[in-house]
């Protein structure tokens, strides 16, 4: 085993407890998938049981995202609701999934979903169809982006 995919092996058992320890039983570990010959590329799902939601946490590159999928397939990244520093470290994973679990504790964000070539985005079950892209610039307020 080279040392830089122990070194992956070992972070990625610390983002699972880390998940673990911030959630706790409101999470579900559904599938993992490592493949770090391919430059450092795992991928971690979680269901989120108090919504349904699936959370995917993925890595490349020495950077990660998180992505939010309800049952339908809408979706978005966490990014895009909240801003945090992406790149592979302990302390910045843990950031995120504790901004993860406030967000998803709120259930304030919209997610976004593609029906017949048509964007639209959702909250709380009802549609919005985004028919000018500079909507998706906008927070989850409805304010601009600076």
């Amino acid at each position: 085993m080279l040392l830089d995919e122990a070194k992956h092996l070992v972070i990625i058992n610390k983002i699972l407890d880390i998940f673990s320890n911030i959630f706790g039983e409101d999470v579900f570990f559904a599938d993992k998938q490592v493949a770090i010959e391919h430059m450092g590329f795992f991928k971690i799902k979680y269901r989120y049981l108090p919504l349904g939601y699936d959370i995917v946490f993925e890595n490349d590159r020495g950077m990660f995202s998180i992505e939010i999928y309800d049952n339908e397939g809408a979706h978005n990244l966490l990014c895009r609701i909240e801003k945090f520093d992406n790149e592979t470290t302990i302390e910045n994973v843990k950031n995120a999934i504790q901004i993860l679990k406030r967000i998803l504790q709120k259930n304030d964000f919209y997610l976004y979903v593609t029906r017949g070539g048509k964007l639209y985005k959702k909250k709380d079950q009802y549609y919005k169809r985004v028919k000018d892209l500079t909507e998706l610039m906008e927070d989850n307020d409805g304010r601009r982006k600076g």
